[in-house]
């Protein structure tokens, strides 16, 4: 498995990765801060290498610009994370790349790939009392304290610390998805989404794909998009990640009402909230600006009745072929 992100390739480890390891692995600001003991030989990184690192799961933290690793990041099993559908994660990075972000950029493209391609329902974290940066990272990262141990051990240091723990669920993931208006290339995502056969199953009422070149798709993006003037609004939804995931569609009535569209999650992505979410922010930004009711209606056999009966909407009346949903704010 190869991740990536704007400036990173995550990618396994491997035995000749042991010069660059050893680099950064030999400072003792490193390893005896995260609980384990400085590397003493090239050598002993290569072992490190072949007999801890390189498992599944656990990626060398490599710049795109040189193509070396920097540093490791991973998740694990272990006493903190016993469950299947659960995991912790554990990073480090070498000092001259301290303070540019990289550990938070790889991390939440972990964390992407934890919950939506391995289905993770829980992941932890934790770091040492005097570990002030590995705080930080996970608190930008959205993590919630749950405890602190007094005494944990340190087994590869032979000693204890005071420890504490931090959580981050699916739920919490999902709840920072942003909206946002796309730029013309993000389409290429909208692309792929509405290419996606199992994506389209979400909204029967789409009818089929849109599958025109890239200069069919600039006058789209122009009419509806660029300057939409009242006729459809589109919001894009983010992931804490930064990837796009779904986008939401509606338009208002010019009686302080909006109607709603469409919300369509990309297939690789449902089971997560990003959509629940969405129409949270849709509302809210409703409530901002005045509106008063929110409509839908929505195929009589489509599963995402669910998600809108889910948050706050209900059925105002239906037909043999649709379901008229309301929410009023």
């Amino acid at each position: 498995m190869i991740l990536e992100t704007e400036r990173l390739i995550l990618r396994p480890w491997e035995e000749t990765d042991a010069e660059e390891c050893y680099r950064y692995a030999k400072d003792p600001r490193v390893g005896p801060m995260a609980g384990w003991p400085v590397h003493t030989s090239m050598e002993e990184s290569r072992r490190i290498i072949r007999e801890i690192l390189a498992v599944p799961e656990t990626y060398a933290v490599v710049l795109r610009e040189t193509g070396l690793p920097v540093g490791s990041i991973g998740l694990h099993h272990n006493d903190l994370a016993e469950k299947e559908d659960e995991a912790e994660l554990g990073y480090w990075l070498g000092v001259p790349y301290w303070g540019r972000g990289l550990v938070p950029e790889a991390a939440r493209e972990v964390l992407r790939h934890a919950f939506e391609d391995l289905k993770l329902e829980r992941v932890w974290c934790g770091y040492y009392d005097g570990n002030e940066k590995s705080k930080r990272v996970q608190e930008k990262l959205g993590f919630k304290y749950q405890w602190t141990t007094e005494n944990a051990p340190v087994p590869q240091l032979g000693e204890t610390r005071k420890g504490h723990v931090n959580l981050l669920t699916k739920a919490d993931w999902a709840d920072m998805t942003v909206a946002c208006v796309p730029s013309f290339d993000d389409l290429w995502f909208r692309r792929e989404m509405l290419e996606d056969e199992e994506t389209m199953s979400y909204n029967h009422a789409w009818g089929g794909t849109i599958p025109f070149p890239k200069e069919g798709w600039k006058d789209w993006y122009d009419f509806w998009i660029a300057n939409p003037e009242g006729r459809r609004f589109y919001r894009y939804l983010k992931n804490p990640a930064g990837r796009f995931v779904g986008e939401i569609a509606y338009h208002y009535d010019g009686a302080r009402r909006i109607y709603v569209a469409d919300v369509i999650v990309h297939a690789a992505c449902r089971g997560i909230g990003y959509g629940g979410k969405g129409l949270e922010l849709l509302c809210e930004s409703a409530k901002e600006n005045g509106i008063t009711v929110l409509h839908d209606d929505i195929a009589a056999d489509n599963p995402a009745k669910a998600l809108f009966l889910g948050h706050g909407f209900r059925e105002e009346y239906r037909t043999d072929e649709i379901v008229m949903l309301k929410k009023e704010l």
